[in-house]
């Protein structure tokens, strides 16, 4: 029997959905590997992202996957590798892949992800587009005469897109996503506390106060080190304060979907207008989205309930269904 894995394999984090169990592993994209060439991986996923600021110079954080591309094959295998270690039951050798990629994606990119799945024990590698994926997951009912717009915001990429099951409509891939957030705001808080924040700190910030409402009154106290002294220090920062450097991603997207919008056939555009925009994806999270949005493109903003999750579970519901998976299985060879 062939266990069939769903891989969201992403910048920020990879999900993993194993058919007949659900969502199995949710985890960083990330290794500690040893310093040189072919340096040994000493972690993955949470364990490696616990180390983001704290190796020592032997030691080295390695993102495999760079807005939406296998950027580093052999560290992407050990990472892949060790996930499907995880959750694959030992007694089970056989497994097939399915893989959410990126609008656009070319045979040569989809070439270097099957590589890697062969590589961890993969028999077979098919792939389809995370739009169509987030449409599924979010239980939008689609057909070949009904259109969705979906806007994936992932995190080293965001997807926009109008979709049916018969395929993409119209649809962009840009190389930037939530990830985006975060490092504006390290810039953000060096340049207005004098503070310098890592990685994981800035995250904490996106996360538990980062938000789209002027008036959000909630506040969020951090450590790092002091610029011009070099000694450690907190700040406490307000949520409000963040709004501007957090808009800055969701404004940019909002600005190509309206374009994308604007060159859509206008049956398809009469669909949309009556059903809203859906967003999903890690950056979907974000307080406030939904009116900020629906202020921006004048029509209903559907959010997802777990947006980093949609894209998964929809390829959940295609390795289900063979017919489906067929349908909308990218021509990759």
């Amino acid at each position: 029997m062939m266990i069939k894995f769903v891989i969201d394999f992403d910048s920020a984090y990879t999900n993993v959905y194993k058919l007949g169990s659900g969502l199995v592993l949710s985890e960083p994209t990330v290794a500690a590997v040893e310093e040189g060439e072919k340096g040994e991986i000493k972690a993955i996923g949470q364990e490696a992202y616990r180390l983001i600021g704290k190796t020592s110079k032997n030691t080295k954080i390695v993102f495999p996957v760079f807005e939406g591309e296998i950027v580093n094959e052999r560290v992407a295998t050990g990472v892949l590798g060790g996930f499907i270690k995880k959750v694959k039951p030992e007694k089970f050798t056989s497994f097939s892949v399915l893989f959410a990629v990126p609008c656009g994606t070319t045979a040569e990119m989809a070439a270097k992800y099957r590589a890697v799945a062969k590589a961890c024990g993969a028999k077979k590698c098919v792939f389809v587009e995370s739009p169509i994926l987030s449409a599924l997951g979010q239980r939008i009912p689609l057909s070949d005469a009904t259109p969705c717009f979906v806007i994936e915001m992932s995190g080293g990429t965001t997807n926009i897109a109008a979709v049916t099951l018969d395929g993409v409509i119209a649809g962009i891939s840009v190389n930037f996503g939530g990830n985006k957030i975060s490092t504006d705001i390290i810039d953000f808080v060096a340049q207005e506390y004098g503070l310098q924040i890592g990685l994981q700190t800035a995250e904490r910030l996106k996360k538990e106060i980062g938000s789209l409402e002027k008036n959000d009154g909630l506040t969020l106290v951090v450590n790092g080190r002091d610029i011009e002294s070099g000694k450690p220090r907190s700040v406490s920062v307000r949520a409000m304060d963040l709004v501007g450097t957090v808009s800055v991603y969701y404004d940019k997207i909002a600005e190509l979907a309206v374009e994308l919008l604007k060159k859509l056939p206008p049956e398809v555009s009469a669909e949309i207008r009556h059903e809203g925009v859906y967003v999903s994806g890690g950056a979907s999270c974000v307080y406030g989205l939904e009116r900020y949005y629906s202020d921006k493109f004048g029509m209903k903003v559907n959010v997802a309930e777990n947006g980093l999750m949609s894209v998964a579970l929809g390829g959940g519901i295609a390795v289900g269904n063979e017919e489906l998976l067929k349908k909308i299985a990218l021509k990759t060879e």
